[in-house]
């Protein structure tokens, strides 16, 4: 088979990015993480960027050192820094993404160092980020060429009329579970998301986080999935950028399903790390692994409509006069991860002094009829408080699975710290949990 030769192209970021429990981190970002993941794993790569001038010397330094074979500024951003604050690092939650005088970026397009750079070099594929630059001009130098296109689509909001530009179908159109174009524009349904975009790709790749992702093939309802490596990771940011350049430099030689494994594997070696020399040791490591067991190794795949399926009972002191802060953050985190997460007391009301023993009862007799319907119990232990305890018990007794966020670490006694599945201070393990005991429940289903 022909070896994959790629051109990247995109912007050039600077993420600053903070991590709870560590120093903020600063970084190049962008498409430098593709070419990060392209150098771990010993890929030679061209690397046509927009940038503002002043990032020009570090990025092309950067880019070099990472092994691009070419190198040119495609665009010039004014007007703007392309500073990214990440202020989640780990995607726990939400990410919170703030792209600094995003709304007053200017991008000078220079054609002529596209024309270049393709010229270089008999390049087979090219990977596009597209976002802060108009799309069809870079499309239309890459008509004539027979390489494969590929583009991460998570930016490009609803302009899905600027893909017609490339005369041909891309080899795949890439977007992530989080980005407002799967979540508002396909209103969060994959098949939607296939359907729409199949007139523009051969196949549609959608990244499910620490679900996993699954490889639609357009016009049929045949897909490929392959599981997440969830472990404790040290940073989320461009960890989606690695997965895509992998996928694309392993498929033409073990083609799809053997690329999106050592995609997913690669991927979670870049979320562990941030010294370069560590992860291209990693990275090595995966691809010594064969094609035939890296398919095997397992994971979790757990897809994003499938997670409405299952129902997580917050167990807390949710009163209006404690501080539920950990609680909320738990439970924004299971939203934005498209998990029911049910919290009784919102929905049941919470108790007076003066409420009656019969209303009292009623409202605990409510609590327990939903716990009884749930799937997996998380309690939230923000003091010592009965109710959380004689919940977990109950749950225990279902056999149901059991997890315990201890933000502030009570949990001392024997019974609370060894029979629940986890108990942890992190908020990241105790929602990377909640997918591990959820991708059970479903495989278990008939």
């Amino acid at each position: 088979m022909t070896a994959c030769r790629p051109c990247l192209i995109g912007q050039v970021f600077v993420d600053f990015i903070e991590c709870p429990g560590s120093e903020p981190m600063m970084r190049l970002g962008g498409i430098m993480h593709a070419a990060r993941a392209l150098w771990a794993m010993g890929v030679t790569f061209g690397f046509a960027y927009t940038a503002p001038d002043y990032l020009r010397q570090d990025a092309e330094d950067s880019a070099v050192r990472y092994g691009a074979s070419h190198v040119r500024q495609i665009g010039t951003i004014s007007r703007c820094p392309n500073v990214v604050i990440v202020g989640e690092g780990k995607e726990t939650g939400s990410q919170r993404y703030e792209y600094l005088l995003r709304a007053q970026s200017k991008c000078e397009f220079h054609p002529q160092a596209l024309k270049q750079i393709i010229r270089a070099n008999d390049f087979t594929d090219f990977l596009i980020f597209p976002g802060g630059f108009h799309l069809p001009p870079v499309l239309d130098e890459l008509n004539p060429t027979r390489a494969d296109v590929f583009a991460d689509i998570n930016f490009i909001s609803s302009e899905l009329q600027d893909l017609s530009a490339l005369r041909r179908k891309f080899a795949s159109l890439i977007l992530s579970t989080s980005s407002e174009l799967f979540l508002k524009v396909f209103g969060g349904d994959p098949g939607r998301a296939s359907r729409e975009l199949g007139s523009y790709a051969d196949s549609i790749l959608l990244k499910e986080n620490r679900g996993g992702s699954r490889l639609f093939r357009s016009g049929t309802s045949e897909s490929l999935g392959t599981p997440a490596q969830v472990r404790p990771v040290l940073h989320s940011v461009g960890v989606g950028d690695c997965f895509n350049s992998v996928f694309v430099a392993q498929r033409r030689s073990q083609g799809d399903k053997i690329a999106l494994a050592y995609a997913s594997f690669a991927a979670a070696e870049y979320a562990s790390y941030f010294d370069d020399p560590t992860l291209k040791q990693s990275v090595a490591a995966v691809l010594d692994v064969s094609p035939e067991d890296i398919q095997h190794l397992g994971g979790v795949e757990l897809p994003w409509e499938a997670r409405r399926n299952i129902s997580v009972y917050l167990a807390a002191p949710d009163f209006d006069h404690v501080d539920t802060t950990p609680l909320d953050a738990l439970a924004e985190a299971l939203t934005y991860h498209n998990f029911s997460s049910r919290r009784p007391v919102r929905e049941h009301g919470q108790a007076r002094t003066d409420s009656s023993k019969a209303e009292k009862l009623q409202l605990a007799e409510a609590d327990l009829d939903l716990l009884g319907i749930c799937d997996v119990l998380v309690a939230v232990l923000l003091y010592d408080d009965p109710g959380t305890f004689i919940e977990i018990g109950v749950a225990l007794d279902k056999m149901m699975p059991v997890i315990v966020f201890d933000p502030f670490g009570r949990a001392k006694n024997l019974m609370l710290t060894e029979l629940p599945v986890l108990v942890s201070s992190d908020l990241d393990k105790v929602v990377t949990e909640v997918f591990v005991q959820a991708a059970k429940i479903i495989n278990e289903k008939p």
